[in-house]
């Protein structure tokens, strides 16, 4: 699903009316219909408080009036602009308002602060993405009254003083509403996917108004969200005669001295992505560890002396390599100069799809040009401490523009980056971006990042795409921490936990539940 800027989403309806011959009365009468409905459904308010501005975003405010006093909710009509004001398909929405409501025109904050908490359901219809700039004075009074009001909110399209695109790190901009729910008209806005616009906009439902879908879905729009239904039709076939070898292996290079955990979480999680064989490659002295730990995956002890990767397991790897679909390595190998050197001996001569996390990333970050010599697709998983040794930034740069950190990064070096967090994006090297909504804090463990690794890599040996397979693994890793959520803390949620919970998100996304 596409997400939009204020001015694609003016270009569609522009389009949409002035070309294909749908009025604006008729996309204004559809969405408030379709928000009176969810208001109706999801609320069932008794007494609605409807707080609109003066332009088309009120206009959707007028017939959500209309269209809940018709149904005998009480409502109450708060417009912060005289009628006198008002123009176009808006003013006509107001001329057809109907009565059994109340209204008042240009309430003090004052008066909104005394009646909002009267009532079930506050319908925030002020700008929508009319918002330029910092939004002060009487509307961002109107806001504040809103979002002190302890009453919930309902946000039109988007919350009132909301920029539709993600504010930059020096911007100063006002208050803006905080909703429970936002109908947004269309196609979401590229703001609303990220923070700080996540907070504001609460639960987030697409209302569709008759907008055509190729406008919507146009392929110059590059920003993109990850939904459960986008999830399930990636999902890898299971041909009924399949067998191991149609379902594709992987090898995860992974582990050390101390940090053997991560090569286990890893290949039980690309086991658990559906993958027919999943092979561990690593040095010799692991080989207790690995052979206590490990039921399914393959062992494959690499020789050398020292418990982590070196020069001599170079050829070792190579050749465990050239037998699978695809590779990750990573998890757990620190970073010490025998392992960085293994590293660098490695990367161009691994003729498969690879993903790089952890350890692995570390060493990169001061190797770059290795990237530019690799002979298949490239995947990266940087958290953003490792994204900013990679771009030479501080975290603090990469938080604030996390849409946009790594499209040059991708462009020049031809990899796919899935910047992990809260809302992680994957780039590519088209310059599209997929934002992720799943997950929760409870992936804000140790250890959760070595399971994506495992289950991207898992994904491409089932002969999915790269990109198809980061977009998928980085959702469900997600999905199936929410599926978590549903029965433990997040507070204890472990790695473990999500490797083991997999088998109900790939069940659930199987039978579309």
């Amino acid at each position: 699903m596409k997400l939009l800027t204020a001015e694609q989403m003016r270009r569609v309806d522009e389009i949409t009316i002035r070309e294909r011959g749908v009025p604006g009365s008729v996309l204004m009468d559809r969405a408030g219909k379709a928000v009176a409905r969810e208001a109706l459904e999801r609320f069932r308010p008794d007494s609605v408080a409807i707080v609109t501005g003066k332009g088309n975003n009120a206009g959707d405010g007028f017939v959500v009036a209309r269209e809940l006093a018709a149904a005998g909710v009480s409502v109450s009509l708060y417009m912060l602009a005289p009628a006198s004001e008002l123009g176009g398909d808006a003013l006509g929405a107001y001329n057809d308002m109907t009565g059994g409501m109340t209204l008042r025109e240009q309430p003090s904050a004052g008066d909104l602060r005394a009646a909002l908490p009267h009532h079930d359901l506050v319908i925030d219809a002020i700008f929508g993405t009319g918002t330029r700039g910092g939004v002060s004075g009487p509307w961002a009074d109107a806001i504040e009254a809103i979002n002190a009001s302890g009453t919930r909110v309902l946000s039109i399209d988007i919350p009132s003083g909301l920029p539709c695109e993600p504010p930059a790190p020096e911007s100063t901009w006002g208050p803006a509403v905080r909703a429970d729910l936002t109908v947004t008209i269309g196609r979401p806005k590229l703001s609303m996917a990220v923070e700080p616009g996540i907070t504001h906009t609460g639960r987030v439902v697409v209302a569709d108004i008759g907008f055509p879908s190729e406008l919507l879905d146009d392929p110059a729009v590059t920003t993109n969200l990850i939904t459960i239904e986008e999830a399930r039709a990636m999902l890898p076939p299971r041909p009924a005669d399949g067998h191991k070898g149609t379902f594709g292996s992987v090898l995860i290079l992974a582990g050390s001295e101390g940090m053997t955990g991560a090569a286990v979480m890893a290949s039980i999680a690309a086991a658990r992505s559906g993958a027919g064989l999943v092979y561990v490659g690593y040095p010799s002295p692991l080989g207790t560890v690995m052979e206590g730990r490990l039921l399914e995956p393959v062992k494959r002890p690499l020789g050398g002396a020292q418990p982590w990767f070196g020069p001599d397991h170079v050829e070792a790897a190579i050749k465990a390599a050239e037998d699978v679909d695809a590779v990750a390595i990573g998890p757990g190998i620190g970073h010490r100069e025998q392992t960085a050197e293994f590293l660098t001996a490695v990367m161009n001569r691994i003729n498969k799809p690879l993903v790089l996390d952890a350890s692995a990333l570390t060493i990169l970050a001061d190797r770059i040009d290795l990237l530019g010599g690799r002979p298949a697709p490239t995947i990266l998983t940087p958290h953003p401490v490792e994204a900013a040794r990679l771009l030479g930034k501080s975290v603090g740069e990469i938080q604030s523009s996390r849409l946009d950190s790594f499209l040059e990064f991708c462009a020049r070096w031809k990899c796919i980056v899935a910047l992990k967090g809260a809302q992680t994006v994957i780039a590519d090297p088209q310059g599209q971006r997929w934002v992720n909504h799943s997950g929760n804090t409870g992936l804000a463990k140790g250890g959760s990042g070595d399971v994506l690794t495992g289950l991207i890599a898992g994904l491409i040996a089932q002969s999915m795409p790269p990109l198809d397979a980061s977009r998928l693994g980085v959702f469900v890793h997600g999905y199936t921490a929410d599926l978590l959520a549903e029965r433990m803390s997040v507070r204890a949620m472990l790695a473990s936990d999500l490797i083991a919970a997999l088998g109900e998100a790939w069940l659930r996304l199987e039978r579309g539940k």
